[in-house]
């Protein structure tokens, strides 16, 4: 794919906030968009040349719809087309893409492959874990157990999926109840768990891309799952998340980053060894602990919402870095602004339990714009005219600035601008929210 014409044909696939993102830095670049998604998102509707309102996981009708188009490049947003395929099947069609195949996907979409990847090729930064799909061994795992730990699904959840002792369910009685609702419902698509020591830290999410050897990381962010202030509340997709100028995070020192970079360094060594090398995003869900940092899980591509933190400082050109991983000549690094990012979802009320369909929202576009944020629309429809909420987050607001506080002030001056019934966790990114970060990991560590 050497070189691109100037009105290059790329597909992008998705139609949340993240693949928003996704289009928003193509354009910089001034191609022609195709987007597939499942739901209207009008912000990649307006972007577009074209789109296809369809099924994400509906490979065929995909790559058919792309061909007679004629695309020359497709960037996968979410996880699910990638667990079922979609870029072996562009590939194929003669399609380059910008996502792992199948089979590499297999370090997001397959938990305990990841940790037995780990394990045999000596990477740093494994927990202990154990693989279950019989109740009764497990039961005698748990007469034995003296930590607490953590119980996952092994495949893909939306993020929901994982649950903590101590925040989730506190006895073992209560763990026993969830490891049967995972094999009786095949909860993450098979009748199997992982059950991991449960590691305390501050957790933070490094993403980079892959030309299958080289990695080119993006600043740090770090992710609110917690659907209500203060980080209470069940597990959400993401309520937002932030960036600091220096490209790490406030309780973070260089030597975490350096841990991080090798635990993926090491990863991408032994995926290309085993001859299913990683071409994508690759990106790490780390815990800044007591004792180091460890790896918590990884995701096949940008994280939604961190993926609105670094692609609107990027100060390269996307479409080009997107050219040179698919053709496995990826530059060293690239620049990114030194500026802090805070992103915060618009959700719908009672979003992470009994989220509200179908309440308008009032955005004021341009009222966003004059308060220098940057508005990604997520998963919304559109009705008479106006915007109105689905059960998924419907929209983000990004400030970008000099110092968090002053992205922060951005990101909430956007967020006036936004009406209806809806709720926004205002707490991400506050000065107070993030000392008590940075005192919880100066206390792990003796500091």
């Amino acid at each position: 794919m050497a070189g691109r014409e100037p009105e290059m044909k790329v597909l992008v696939v998705g139609g949340g906030g993240r693949e928003h993102a996704i289009v928003k830095a193509l354009a910089r670049s001034g191609p022609d968009v195709y987007g597939v998604m499942g739901n209207p998102n009008p912000g990649i509707r307006r972007a577009s040349k074209e789109v296809l309102l369809h099924d994400v996981t509906d490979i065929p009708t995909i790559v058919a719809w792309a061909k007679a188009r004629g695309v020359d490049l497709a960037v996968i947003g979410p996880e699910a087309p990638l667990a079922a395929g979609i870029v072996d099947a562009l590939e194929t069609a003669g399609i380059p893409s910008m996502g792992p195949d199948r089979e590499a996907a297999r370090l997001e979409t397959d938990k305990e492959f990841t940790r037995d990847l780990m394990r045999e090729h000596g990477i740093p930064g494994l927990v202990e874990y154990r693989a279950f799909d019989r109740l009764e061994d497990f039961r005698e795992w748990l007469r034995e157990v003296d930590y607490e730990f953590v119980i996952k699904p092994l495949g893909l959840t939306g993020g929901k999926g994982v649950r903590v002792w101590g925040d989730h369910f506190r006895t073992k009685g209560e763990a026993e109840a969830y490891a049967k609702e995972i094999l009786d419902h095949r909860i993450g698509g098979r009748p199997r768990f992982l059950v991991e020591e449960k590691v305390v830290g501050e957790e933070f999410s490094l993403q980079a891309l892959c030309d299958g050897a080289r990695l080119v990381p993006t600043p740090i962010a770090q992710d609110h799952k917690r659907a209500h202030e203060g980080d209470e509340g069940p597990n959400t997709g993401g309520m937002g998340s932030y960036s600091d100028p220096d490209h790490l995070l406030p309780f973070l020192t260089p030597s975490d980053r350096e841990a991080a970079l090798a635990t993926m360094r090491a990863t991408v060594d032994a995926m290309a060894r085993r001859g299913t090398p990683f071409k994508g995003v690759l990106y790490g869900g780390f815990m800044a602990t007591r004792d180091g940092v460890r790896l918590l899980e990884y995701n096949a591509r940008f994280g939604d919402p961190e993926a609105m933190n670094v692609l609107p400082i990027l100060e390269d050109d996307f479409l080009g870095l997107c050219v040179r991983l698919v053709d496995g000549n990826l530059p060293p690094t690239a620049r990114f602004a030194r500026k802090a990012t805070v992103c915060k979802y618009v959700v719908p009320s009672g979003y992470g339990v009994r989220p509200k369909a179908g309440a308008p929202i009032e955005v004021d576009e341009a009222g966003i714009a004059k308060a220098g944020a940057e508005l990604f629309y997520a998963s919304v429809e559109e009705k008479d005219g106006r915007i109105v909420t689905t059960t998924s987050r419907a929209l983000a607001i990004v400030g970008v600035g000099a110092s968090l506080p002053k992205a922060e002030a951005v990101c909430e001056a956007g967020l006036r601008c936004v009406k209806g019934d809806a709720y926004v966790r205002h707490d991400i990114a506050t000065a107070k929210a993030i000392q008590r970060k940075i005192e919880h990991v100066q206390k792990l560590r003796g500091k």
